[in-house]
């Protein structure tokens, strides 16, 4: 039996063809592990910048002037603005849902809370005033309660045992992520 050229060149073809689509197969899993590797990188990053200056200095003074009864402090303008580039990290997928569940949602869902009003007046006027911010929140709350947790709807003892905490934040300081207290 004679093997003609035709069917070396297909079965080479079929060759490179299976051998092609693996590879294919192949980088699309490490491009996957990568974005996931880069999507803890971000979330480490935020972390550490958070619990970091001047963040900490912004916490400690906005809790301060919150339990003291100011309205709005500029502090706090500064905390929703970094929480609100984390939620544009969300929005576009350099981080997870349950990520930022994970390590921001007690201080999200709580300075939303404590700031809803002043946030819904300023997107009058700026539509795009904490977008992302507002987009993630009702996210957030579908995971707490999917975990049956209770950090969607804090009251307001929930808000002032936050400030409480934020009047011991330290460079360092572990982030907590739920209240100490259940409902």
């Amino acid at each position: 039996m004679k093997i003609r050229p035709e069917w070396l060149t297909a079965a080479f073809t079929g060759i490179i063809a299976v051998t092609g689509m693996w590879a294919l197969r192949f980088a699309k899993g490490q491009i996957r592990e990568a974005r996931a590797e880069a999507q803890v990188q971000h979330l480490v990053a935020l972390d550490n910048e958070y619990r970091n200056e001047p963040m900490v200095t912004y916490r400690r003074i906005c809790a301060q002037k919150r339990l003291a009864g100011t309205k709005e402090p500029e502090e706090e303008i500064q905390l929703l603005e970094f929480l609100d580039g984390v939620a544009l990290l969300a929005n576009r997928g350099y981080l997870t849902d349950p990520d930022v569940y994970d390590r921001f949602s007690y201080d999200i869902l709580s300075l939303y809370a404590d700031d809803q009003e002043n946030i819904e007046q300023e997107r009058k006027y700026d539509p795009t005033n904490y977008s992302n911010l507002i987009l993630i929140v009702p996210r957030l709350e579908a995971i707490d309660e999917a975990r049956h947790g209770t950090l969607a709807k804090p009251t307001k003892d929930d808000l002032r045992d936050y400030w409480n905490e934020q009047l011991a934040v330290g460079v360092g300081t572990p982030p907590r992520h739920k209240p100490t207290t259940t409902k």
